[in-house]
């Protein structure tokens, strides 16, 4: 399966409604690459999304969200493997029997904090509806796409807003869904799993008295739960020596 991704490398229309991002917030991404092979596109611009969220996330607290890049593991001369793995948490309701993003604190030192939005990430990101023109070189993250992932309608997806229900859907959309390698499809991403979804309890820092990190109300832990999921994704990457650059490596299982 590929993902459900719009490649523009000039200005151009939204065939279905989703979030453009331009080609300048997708580093080591150029608009030309934006023309080559549907594989090849799909391990550049993934990298590029890790990438960004990585250095975002790894900069700032954040509630029920996490982004890991390990070390590159070499596996041959100037190639190696490169792993992210990200991890979130949901809120489970039992006496209401939903889910939902584990709400932020609202009182005290951490009031607010834990949130991020799309802008946070990629500042040049617009939600688009089909038929919107697109301004210039990029991508369209289509939401029918993340429909498997979460029931998030687009009409209600902001930019500006905490918009981690969005990222944990493309964290799963880009894990479960690139083409991945085998003997017979080539591609730069050599394995995705999602991990199967574990329960927990309520943390005791989440309902402190002072300084909650989150806005679960204490009284409420008795029919509160968390749900996590970890999704792993190692992309390959070669390194040319001459020109002192690296890129993707797309290809098969050896």
């Amino acid at each position: 399966m590929t993902l459900a991704i719009e490649y523009f490398n000039v200005a151009g229309t939204a065939t279905a409604e989703g979030v453009f991002i331009p080609v300048s917030d997708l580093p080591g991404v150029t608009s030309s690459e934006l023309l080559e092979s549907t594989v090849y596109k799909e391990g550049k611009v993934t990298l590029a999304l890790l990438n960004r969220m990585y250095s975002v996330t790894a900069l700032q607290s954040l509630l029920g969200f996490a982004v890991t890049k390990e070390a590159p593991d070499g596996v041959d001369a100037d190639i190696f493997n490169q792993t992210f793995l990200i991890t979130y948490q949901k809120l489970v309701k039992l006496d209401t029997d939903n889910i939902t993003i584990v709400p932020l604190p609202t009182s005290g030192a951490n009031s607010g904090v834990g949130g991020f939005s799309i802008a946070d990430i990629f500042p040049g990101a617009v939600r688009v509806s089909a038929t919107d023109a697109v301004t210039g070189a990029g991508i369209v993250i289509n939401t029918l796409g993340l429909a498997p992932y979460s029931s998030l309608a687009h009409a209600d997806i902001n930019v500006s807003n905490d918009s981690r229900a969005w990222f944990y859907a493309v964290a799963d959309h880009l894990v479960i869904d690139a083409t991945k390698r085998s003997a017979s499809v080539s591609s730069s991403v050599v394995t995705g799993i999602a991990s199967s979804i574990s329960a927990s309890g309520i943390p005791a820092d989440y309902i402190a008295t002072t300084d909650p990190v989150s806005g679960i109300v204490a009284a409420d832990v008795r029919s509160r739960g968390l749900i996590n999921r970890t999704d792993t994704i190692t992309i390959q990457v070669q390194l040319n020596q001459t020109t002192q650059t690296f890129d993707v490596l797309v290809t098969v299982t050896a």
